[in-house]
């Protein structure tokens, strides 16, 4: 099986995005607080959600496209804390 192409920016935007729900979930079902992300964890997330933008465009893939861009607006209102509305 053949990798395709610019597989790295799928890999980066897998593995930082599924960290950082994976991280929520911990924290959910240990039933602690949830931290504010830190501005370096902000900056990566943030380059993980252009990378799957760049992947959705480079592969022509209009699904994909459309994820990470709903991600990077729930993203954007976590980080401003505009949960309600």
């Amino acid at each position: 099986m053949q990798l395709p192409a610019n597989w790295w920016l799928l890999a980066l935007a897998v593995v930082v995005q599924g960290g950082f729900f994976l991280r929520l979930g911990i924290l959910r079902v240990g039933r602690n607080a949830v931290q504010p992300l830190s501005r370096p964890g902000g900056v990566l997330l943030g380059a993980s959600c252009v990378a799957g933008l760049a992947y959705g465009v480079v592969q022509s893939d209009p699904l994909f496209f459309l994820g990470q861009a709903c991600l990077g607006v729930i993203y954007y209102r976590m980080q401003r804390g505009n949960h309600d509305g």
